[in-house]
């Protein structure tokens, strides 16, 4: 469905809710001006209505979490059959059946070896579980990550977290343990960013091979601007891992279910981690996510005695258990993985006729394509604040975009599975219509 937008953007009730919102929310956590936000009243598939009764499009899954589609009518009826039975259970005391049915369900996408599961609430969380069973299979704290990875904001998941705007506040109370090395940017770095980037990772593991147990990276850089390492690379990784003998952890949060065109994206190399991250799309919209690993790893905790050494309140919840039962049928019955691929090379094609003097490089792989602008394509300077125009003026037009990259300067687009021709179309067509209105924009010069 194409966007309809019937007042200003934002129009009344939207601004009138910010300015409440301002009094009752933490100033640091929601982005409140005159040309944003709208605020959301209800969604289905790929368009989002806010409360002034515009309609969009939302070409980011909502962070990624609206895989299936916004309101998918299979995990609604899942979510209302649950929520008239159980709400809540005792996840790692009394659970409910259904955190059974679903680790069942879930691992049965997986290679076998990854065949045991801890259950989460968000990202965060599962990179928190991975960073712990890492540390108590090798018996070591050390571990690298990439630049300009996000693995979420929680005290050791922001020790992995590369971006300084995120870990400035925090600096004295980060770990020594985590090393980062430069993710390959092919772009930026052009054909050795790999070798660059293995290189380093060879004389970190030398350096520290008292201290380092495992390595985790995103198999495609979601915050950090959309990137993909050259073919190759986490083969390579994974190599450096076994004959180190040190654990390769994939955060696959964004990545996984289908998003970039196979079921994970590991399976593009023909690699198996050794412990997953997994998250966002798999919850239908509800809070889910999962650390999985080889049996024998998570071994390493032993038998709980009845106080469990990592668990939380909502570990299992029946509603999210039931909401991912539902995609994992979903995924299977449609095939997205497979569907996905075709769309984004419909989606690719359609991107690489834009027209612009600030377009560096369009990427990417299925569902999950980044434009990046910069002021000139010979000196690769980051574009943020066009970057910001782009956001703020398609949202004018009906269309939800989301900025990432180490300066912002990147368009990230992930539109939900159920896009459609028509919908990309428009999608596009807005994009080069902001894009040439950008031209004559005295502000950006």
């Amino acid at each position: 469905m194409l966007p309809t937008i019937l007042t200003n953007i934002p129009g009344l009730r939207s601004k009138q809710l910010a300015k409440r919102l301002s009094q009752v929310e933490s100033p640091g956590i929601t982005y409140l001006a005159e040309d944003f936000p709208v605020f959301w009243d209800k969604a289905l598939n790929a368009n989002i209505w806010d409360i002034d009764g515009n309609c969009y499009l939302d070409f980011n899954s909502a962070f990624g979490v609206a895989g299936i589609g916004h309101s998918n009518p299979e995990v609604v009826e899942a979510i209302n059959k649950q929520a008239s039975q159980l709400i809540h259970g005792m996840g790692d005391v009394h659970p409910p059946h259904l955190k059974v049915e679903f680790l069942e369900n879930l691992l049965s996408l997986l290679p076998e070896s990854l065949n045991s599961a801890i259950l989460s609430c968000n990202g965060s969380d599962a990179c928190e579980s991975a960073l712990k069973t890492a540390q108590v299979y090798t018996q070591k704290a050390g571990i690298i990550a990439f630049s300009y990875g996000y693995h979420g904001l929680g005290y050791g998941a922001l020790d992995l977290t590369h971006k300084p705007h995120f870990r400035k506040p925090f600096e004295e109370r980060l770990t020594e343990f985590t090393f980062h090395a430069p993710y390959p940017n092919t772009y930026h770095q052009g054909e050795e960013a790999a070798q660059i980037s293995l290189n380093e990772v060879n004389k970190l593991i030398q350096k520290h091979k008292n201290l380092i147990g495992s390595i985790i990276i995103e198999p495609i850089q979601g915050r950090g601007g959309v990137i993909v390492p050259p073919i190759g690379f986490l083969k390579a990784l994974r190599e450096i891992c076994d004959q180190n003998n040190l654990l390769l952890i994939l955060d696959e949060i964004y990545t996984g279910f289908g998003r970039t065109g196979s079921m994970f994206a590991f399976e593009y190399e023909n690699i198996i981690p050794d412990l997953i991250c997994l998250g966002k799309t798999i919850g239908g919209g509800l809070p889910l996510s999962i650390c999985i690993g080889r049996s024998e790893i998570m071994q390493a905790w032993g038998l709980s005695n009845g106080e469990s050494v990592h668990t939380s309140t909502f570990l299992g919840n029946p509603l999210a258990c039931a909401a991912g039962i539902a995609v994992i049928e979903n995924l299977k019955q449609n095939n997205w993985p497979q569907k996905n691929s075709q769309t984004g090379l419909y989606l690719l094609e359609k991107l690489k006729q834009l027209q612009s003097p600030f377009i560096g490089e369009i990427r990417g792989r299925g569902l999950m394509l980044g434009i990046e602008l910069v002021q000139n394509i010979q000196t690769k300077i980051p574009f943020t604040n066009l970057a910001n125009y782009v956001l703020t003026e398609s949202l004018k037009k009906g269309l939800i975009l989301l900025s990432s990259g180490t300066h912002g300067q990147v368009l990230s687009l992930s539109p939900p599975f159920v896009i459609t021709e028509s919908e990309i179309d428009f999608a596009v067509e807005t994009l080069q219509m902001v894009l040439n209105s950008a031209n004559s924009d005295t502000k950006l010069k």
